[in-house]
């Protein structure tokens, strides 16, 4: 497909960044060394694609004017349902 004639999708799929809300008694509750071991345990049996994943995974993709349609239409390619009054 040339270049110039396609449309770039990119898909950014990340964790989210907002910060939990915490008080000064969960603070002072949380027992960080455990906590950081915890991960550090269910990190071991992943492989470096895992562990990113678990972040941040960018997807582009260059599509036709055709698909672009399609995509605009219906970007996640799910089945429409249709439901009484729903819709």
């Amino acid at each position: 497909m040339p270049q110039h004639s396609s449309y770039v999708v990119r898909i950014d799929v990340f964790a989210d960044p907002s910060i939990p809300t915490l008080e000064g008694k969960d603070v002072e509750a949380a027992d960080f060394d455990r906590e950081m071991q915890k991960l550090i345990d269910e990190m071991r049996g992943l492989t470096a694609d895992d562990l990113q994943d678990q972040v941040h995974r960018r997807f582009e993709y260059r599509i036709c004017r055709p698909c672009q349609f399609q995509f605009m239409a219906n970007p996640l390619g799910r089945p429409r349902e249709s439901r009484v009054g729903g819709n």
